[in-house]
């Protein structure tokens, strides 16, 4: 009979197994150990944890732990660190955390690597303060601390937008002779740039310089996204042109950063030929950077080519996803392409996507503005079939969709049977209401809504106000609308260029002339400009009036004025 092997052996055998991740076979070994009569050791147990773990079965490695009890052995700072890595992979964050601090009670003092696994994953959970706690706590009972640890929660702190406390513990780590590396820095640099406060950012980057470690293309990535997002495109392309004159390549977060700054920008042109460029330097663009471009190229009306990148997705191996759908239904929606965006509506379906309410409310709204309120209320019955909750823009566009489109009393209907705490509490909604009133003649009911407002805790913002003063208006009760224009000043709310060209426009029509004089040299002391409409009319009325006509020339550029939408 040949000597059986030692366990040592086995446990040498199963080592290696799990460096090479056949972590199911060594759960089978250990089985076949256990059958030919192989007691297993603590080290054995704790290996077979591991492989549980990996195998994202929680409830069998917490088995092979009652059995580590039921033998008699003392679990370790291995197992415990074993189970608690197990645990935050699975998402059980705070039960790992819990079955740490009662294993600690109990002696089994964890290890900086334990410590590590749990800070990382409180600060994915966003637990960052717990994570700071814990910090302090490894720091209490073993003194030790390395730059990972410190690293993870500085990163969080800098996520969360909490800057300070980033560089407390950055002060922290240098006190205690931790160098920061290049995450570290990059870490304090991105924290900086979400906030916009790039001088402090760029202290950091020259900081980081002077230390002699090198930044990387994730820390340009974060520079050259914070001056594009505060519009300071010079220095965004100098920090570009830095890391190329580094040898660092930019990679595809780059590319997509700068095409969807420069397609955000309006820079179209620009950015497609950063897209070409990216695709001749054999990047390959991601789904991301794709959207950018459409977003784009929809927004600037060139629908032809955003159809081109859609095709190339597909063409290239790619998935469209939802948000790709989305931006080219909204392109064609915005570009009265309705027939287009029902068409890709349908094209989302056939590929298993399934559209979200953005969709759903992109068409309703497009459908009503050509009148299509069948269709429109159609697909906004199919939207909460399909299990789609409308939100409170939903409401917005349905609510404003059946006003305009003469269905005020259906609108009311629909709003009385939603009965919705947060409809309302909305301020839009109502305004929309009001201005379904007011355009249906029903002033008397508009104002007693508008007038009930307060009553209802609401408090209306200058659009409210601008509805209900365009409405009165619209009904030849000018005096009326002027005088709320002057109460609304009374309580906080300024009226803004709509406010007074509603006026303006008002008066000019009943041809009260001076007193539309009087409120133009108002709107002129608060620098606020006459609409188009009230331009073009007061110079009609400078042909015919002398005192207009010295009056319009006195005003700076009035033939150039801003153009503002005013409700009609």
């Amino acid at each position: 009979m040949q000597p059986t092997a030692s366990i040592d052996t086995f446990n040498h055998i199963l080592g290696s197994m799990v460096k090479h991740k056949l972590y199911l076979d060594v759960c089978l070994m250990h089985r076949k150990m256990n059958f030919v009569g192989i007691g297993p050791d603590l080290y054995t147990l704790n290996i077979l944890i591991n492989c549980c773990c990996h195998l994202n079965n929680l409830y069998c490695g917490f088995g092979v732990f009652g059995e580590i009890l039921k033998r008699g052995f003392e679990p370790d700072s291995v197992t415990v660190g074993t189970l608690v890595k197990g645990m935050c992979m699975v998402g059980e964050v705070m039960n790992a955390v819990k079955l740490f601090d009662k294993m600690s009670e109990k002696g089994v003092e964890g290890e900086v690597f334990t410590y590590g696994i749990l800070i990382n994953g409180l600060c994915k959970s966003r637990e960052t303060g717990l994570a700071l706690e814990l910090h302090r706590k490894m720091l209490k009972r073993n003194g030790k601390a390395n730059v990972l640890t410190y690293s993870m929660i500085i990163e969080s702190l800098c996520k969360g937008g909490l800057i300070n406390e980033a560089l407390e513990m950055f002060s922290d780590m240098k006190r205690v002779k931790i160098a920061p590396d290049v995450v570290v820095y990059s870490s304090l640099i991105n924290g900086f740039c979400k906030l916009g406060r790039m001088m402090e950012a760029m202290n950091v980057f020259n900081e980081m310089a002077d230390q002699g470690i090198s930044a990387n293309v994730i820390t340009y990535n974060y520079l050259i996204h914070g001056f594009f997002q505060l519009d300071f495109c010079k220095e965004a392309t100098k920090i570009f042109n830095h890391m190329l004159g580094q040898g660092i390549s930019p990679n595809v977060v780059t590319f997509t950063i700068l095409i969807d700054c420069l397609c955000k920008k309006g820079k179209i042109r620009e950015a497609h030929e950063l897209f070409e460029l990216m695709i001749q330097l054999g990047k390959e663009p991601s789904i991301y950077t794709y959207n950018s471009l459409i977003y784009g190229l929809c927004m600037s009306g060139q629908l032809d080519e955003a159809e081109k990148v859609f095709k190339l997705i597909g063409d290239n191996g790619g998935e469209h996803n939802i948000i790709t759908f989305n931006m080219l239904i909204n392109g064609y929606c915005k570009h009265q392409m309705i027939e287009n965006a029902l068409w890709l509506f349908k094209e989302m379906h056939r590929k298993g996507l399934k559209p979200t309410t953005v969709t759903y409310n992109t068409l309703v709204g497009a459908l009503f503005k050509i009148g299509r309120v069948r269709t429109a209320k159609k697909l906004f019955k199919e939207m909460q079939v399909c299990g789609l909750s409308p939100d409170l823009h939903s409401y917005s566009v349905i609510f404003a969709g059946l006003c305009k489109n003469g269905h005020i009393k259906e609108a009311i209907d629909l709003f009385e049977s939603v009965k919705s705490i947060e409809l309302e509490s909305s301020i839009e909604i109502f305004s929309i209401l009001i201005d379904g009133m007011c355009r249906a003649g029903n002033l008397g009911e508009a104002r007693k809504q508008f007038d009930e407002l307060s009553k209802k805790g609401l408090v209306p913002d200058v659009v409210a106000y601008n509805t209900m003063i365009n409405g009165l208006c619209k009904n030849g009760m000018v005096s009326e609308g002027y005088e709320l224009v002057l109460q609304m000043e009374e309580k906080g709310c300024s009226p803004d260029s709509i406010s007074f060209n509603i006026i303006v426009r008002a008066f000019l029509k009943e041809n009260e002339i001076n007193k539309a004089m009087d409120i133009f040299g108002e709107m002129r002391k608060r620098n606020l400009l006459p609409d188009e409409g009230v331009t073009s009319m007061m110079l009609h009325l400078a042909l015919v009036d002398e005192q207009w006509r010295l009056t319009l020339q006195s005003l700076p550029n009035i033939c150039h004025s801003k153009t503002y939408s005013v409700p009609r």
